[in-house]
């Protein structure tokens, strides 16, 4: 059994690059003795690398730098789609929409240098301009540091995932575009634009 299915599978960098700059608030996981772990971060992509940090205090912080394989599974746009859209709402049951993308990987830990560089990378790809930069904080910032651990992430296995009605005939994609649209959730009808039926 595959899975998931090929008509729901996407590996195409195009694809996988956009959803992960986009949506660059993963869930980070990987595993210890007791059990699964699972960090929600901001990650940012460069060439084939993620880059994140993690309190040092973070159970997680043991296995970075060694062979732990890490999932960092970024979502994008989803929603609930009523079976009302369909054509025959009798004979069917709802569904739910959604992209993903899954990147496995091993992890390396960053000089301080190289941590400090990262963080200004990642306050001014989401800061407002002109709002903050590190140097407004530089001494505030400084004590911090020790307790951060930063890391790169190499992206050895990328899977995209996008479950978009593809299923459904034109006149259904369409009527589910519109009520997306309706809800006001454009980004997701956007990503059922690009693939529907014509």
């Amino acid at each position: 059994m595959i899975y998931p299915p090929p008509h729901y599978s996407d590996d195409d960098s195009t694809y996988t690059n956009r959803i992960i700059d986009t949506y660059g608030f993963p869930l980070l996981t990987s595993s210890n003795v007791d059990g699964p772990l699972a960090t929600h971060l901001p990650m940012v992509r460069e060439g084939e690398y993620l880059y994140g940090h993690l309190a040092a205090s973070n159970p997680m912080c043991e296995f970075l730098g060694t062979s732990m394989i890490f999932l960092a599974a970024f979502h994008g746009p989803h929603d609930y789609i009523s079976a009302s859209l369909y054509d025959k709402p009798e004979a069917s049951v709802p569904t739910w929409d959604y992209t993903a993308v899954h990147v496995h990987g091993t992890t390396q830990l960053l000089t301080a240098e190289q941590s400090v560089e990262r963080m200004a990378e990642l306050t001014e790809k989401y800061e407002p301009e002109d709002k903050w930069a590190m140097e407004d904080a530089a001494a505030y910032a400084g004590r911090l540091f020790p307790h951060i651990l930063y890391f790169e992430m190499r992206m050895d296995r990328v899977r995209g995932i996008r479950k978009l009605s593809q299923n459904k005939n034109a006149a259904t994609q369409a009527r589910i575009i519109a009520d997306l649209r309706a809800k006001g959730n454009d980004d997701l009808a956007d990503e059922i634009d690009r693939i529907r039926k014509t």
